[in-house]
């Protein structure tokens, strides 16, 4: 049905583009991005509808390869290899930090090592951040030891200013965050993460390309704005 509506889109000529635009969106690229991107696309689109729901990347994916969303924008790595099936364009970089509530830690390079002692404060399994860290750990030989895990960047920023354990979050969260005079970032000398921002969509879009080239420039345009290092 909805190729027979792209078809419908096609032949009429000028008409505005509406019908209802699934989308799925990484809870960071959402917290970073989205209302900003929502708002350009409004104002491109005023009679779309974008229907937006949050999750981890990797059953996103699968919803877009399954035909339950047009597309997802997702949190992978930048040398990820998309099936046959979707098509994808990495948006920008996302820094992680490592924090520790203040003065909490010795000022000096640490190790991932070293830092096992403290715990974690991070999201459920499934997060890619998680993901990352546990391999790097693992790589090591060591076990990832999760003090709490929690949903939620400023909830989990909050866990760490009180002396929780340590956290890795994104790092334009951590600058805006409420929490930030009670945190400072850990210089982990051997764990430098970082993750890409993918645009995925199924590679039969039809009438909703346009759409998706908004939403794309916006959250392109945030993540690129969130890199940029603020004045003291």
């Amino acid at each position: 049905m909805r190729e027979v509506d792209a078809l419908r889109h096609l032949v009429a000529d000028g008409a505005p583009l509406a019908g209802v635009f699934r989308l799925g969106v990484a809870q960071t690229v959402a917290d970073v991005a989205m209302l900003k991107a929502l708002h350009a696309l409004r104002a491109a689109h005023p009679e779309l509808q974008a229907r937006v729901s949050t999750g981890w990347g990797s059953p996103l994916l699968q919803k877009v390869e399954e035909g339950e969303l047009d597309a997802a924008m997702v949190l992978l790595p930048a040398n990820r290899v998309l099936s046959e099936a979707l098509s994808g364009k990495v948006l920008g970089e996302l820094k992680l930090a490592v924090v520790a509530q203040k003065a909490s830690l010795k000022k000096r390079p640490h190790t991932l090592a070293e830092c096992q002692s403290y715990g974690w404060v991070l999201n459920p399994d499934g997060c890619g951040f998680r993901a990352g860290l546990q391999q790097a750990l693992a790589a090591q030989g060591h076990a990832l030891r999760p003090n709490l895990e929690t949903l939620g960047t400023e909830l989990q920023l909050g866990l760490v200013a009180d002396g929780i354990g340590l956290g890795l979050v994104p790092l334009p969260l951590l600058r805006t965050s409420a929490h930030a005079a009670q945190l400072e970032i850990v210089n982990v000398i051997d764990f430098k993460p970082h993750i890409a921002v993918w645009m995925v969509r199924s590679r039969a879009l039809g009438k909703f390309e346009s759409a998706l080239a908004v939403l794309a420039q916006s959250v392109g345009q945030c993540f690129k704005a969130a890199q940029l290092p603020r004045a003291a």
